[in-house]
């Protein structure tokens, strides 16, 4: 990724000398495109599903370019941490495809950042992936809200979409089933011993 950082570079600093630069608003969709290479298909002919996820992070990078908050992040020494994405694959996309990754932030709560991001080629959905971040500033978690007045987001997020709703609660379902797992299998070897 250090490419991609290089590249987010240079763009920000080509954007301040464009005098036509039209900054978007950070929780507007920011687009990215993209074509399919070798690099990324698999057996089938299609972009493998691992792919998907490096096509994401390279859009993510794009968002702080296209939405001028890059200074402001380099600046405030805030990095942006992937805490979970899940995936949802609805048509494949072939070699040779050109598609456009869109970028959404929906919104935040007291820990995390939500973010939406498509693959989008010919008008059709192809896959979606829903992001759960945090901001490190200075090595430590900061926190969503005061992260948006860094940036200087002038909106304050409307309710998460229940689909994003409904997956926070399916994290916390799975982490309260995984805590229970392992104290059943602590108490099992105990009584083993």
């Amino acid at each position: 990724m250090i490419r991609e950082i290089l590249r987010s570079v240079v763009l920000n600093k080509r954007n301040k000398l464009q005098k036509n630069f039209q900054q978007k608003p950070f929780m507007s969709v920011v687009k990215r495109k993209f074509r399919v290479g070798f690099a990324d298909i698999d057996f089938n002919m299609h972009i493998n599903n691992a792919r998907y996820m490096v096509f994401m992070e390279r859009a993510r990078w794009d968002h702080p370019v296209q939405t001028n908050t890059w200074d402001i992040m380099f600046k405030e020494k805030l990095n942006f941490i992937v805490a979970g994405i899940e995936m949802g694959y609805i048509r494949e996309l072939r070699f040779g495809k050109a598609f456009e990754v869109e970028t959404r932030y929906l919104g935040w709560d007291e820990k995390y950042l939500y973010l939406e991001q498509r693959f989008v080629a010919d008008g059709k959905i192809h896959a979606y992936g829903l992001v759960k971040a945090v901001f490190l500033q200075k090595g430590k978690l900061a926190d969503p809200s005061n992260v948006a007045s860094l940036l200087e987001i002038e909106t304050a997020p409307d309710a998460l979409p229940e689909h994003m709703e409904l997956w926070k609660s399916l994290a916390t379902a799975k982490r309260n089933y995984s805590d229970a797992s392992i104290a059943t299998v602590k108490e099992v070897e105990k009584e083993a011993a």
